[in-house]
C-alpha cells in the first residue's frame, strides 16, 4: 500500500511538472536583460529564510534600495537538535546580517511557522503590492509546502487587491532550477557578495553554496559573461493561469 501511494504521488508530480513546463513554454517572453531603473520598485517574496539569496542574491545586492525582501515563514525547522524557538532566532539572525550585508531597504521576517503558510492567508494579505513594478516569487517546481502556499496565496492577493497595470510577476531558482528562463541579470560584478550572503546561512554547506553558484554559472554561458540570474517573467493575467498542484 505504502509503495503503492508512493508511485501515485510520484506520478502526479510528474504529471504535474510537465503540465507546468507546458504552460511556461507558451507562456514565455522574448528573453531580454533585467534592468533597474532608479524609481524602479521589486518586491522579494521568500518561501523559507535563505530562498532570496539562493534565487536573486546577486540582483538584490546590485539595487539594494530598490528592493524590499520579505521572508513568509520564520525558520522554525530549519536548524536540527535545537528548539522551535532556537531555530527561528537562528534563521532571523542569519537573514538579519544577510541583508544589511547586502544594504537591502527594507526586509521582515512573518511570524509563520516553516510548513505552516497554507493556514495563513490573511497575515499574507496584509502585503501591499499597489506601487510595486516586479514582484519576484519561487517557481512552482520547488518540492516544498510553502512554496505552493506562496503562489496559491499569492494569486488570491492578485485578485482581490489593487496593483500597477505594469506589474510583472518573476519567478526565480532556489530549490529547483526553472525549465526556461527568458530574463537574465548580470551578477558578475557582486557575485562574491552574494557569496558571502549565502555563507551567513548555509557556511556548514559548502556543497549547497558552490551550486548556487555553478547554476548562475551555467545561465551566464548564453549571455557571454561570468554570471548570471535568470528568472520566467509573467504579466499578472498569464500568472492567473499558472496551474498548480
Amino acid at each position: 500500500m505504502q509503495n503503492f501511494i508512493q508511485n501515485l504521488t510520484y506520478n502526479l508530480q510528474t504529471k504535474y511538472n510537465k503540465q507546468v513546463f507546458r504552460f511556461l513554454t507558451q507562456a514565455k517572453m522574448p528573453k531580454r536583460q533585467f534592468r533597474v531603473k532608479i524609481e524602479t520598485k521589486c518586491l522579494v517574496l521568500a518561501q523559507y529564510i535563505g530562498a532570496e539569496s539562493l534565487g536573486l542574491g546577486g540582483l538584490i545586492a546590485q539595487y539594494p534600495k530598490n528592493f524590499e525582501v520579505l521572508a513568509l515563514t520564520n525558520g522554525s525547522s530549519m536548524v536540527k537538535n535545537v528548539s522551535r524557538i532556537e531555530s527561528i532566532n537562528i534563521k532571523k539572525e542569519q537573514f538579519f546580517d544577510a541583508m544589511k550585508y547586502a544594504r537591502v531597504k527594507g526586509y521582515k521576517v512573518f511570524d509563520i511557522n516553516s510548513g505552516e503558510l497554507k493556514n495563513e492567508y490573511k497575515k499574507m494579505a496584509k502585503i501591499d503590492i499597489s506601487e510595486v513594478d516586479f514582484i519576484f516569487v519561487p517557481n512552482p517546481f520547488d518540492a516544498n509546502p510553502d512554496t505552493v502556499a506562496l503562489l496559491e496565496h499569492f494569486k488570491k492577493i492578485l485578485k482581490t487587491k489593487e496593483y500597477k497595470k505594469t506589474l510583472q510577476i518573476l519567478m526565480y531558482e532556489s530549490d529547483n532550477p526553472l525549465s526556461y528562463t527568458d530574463y537574465w541579470a548580470d551578477v558578475s560584478n557582486i557575485i562574491s557578495t552574494k557569496k558571502k550572503m549565502l555563507e551567513f546561512y548555509y557556511a556548514e554547506n559548502e556543497k549547497l553554496i558552490d551550486g548556487a553558484i555553478g547554476l548562475n554559472k551555467f545561465r551566464a554561458i548564453e549571455q557571454n559573461t561570468q554570471y548570471c540570474e535568470g528568472f520566467a517573467g509573467f504579466f499578472v493575467k498569464d500568472f492567473l493561469e499558472l496551474p498548480l498542484i
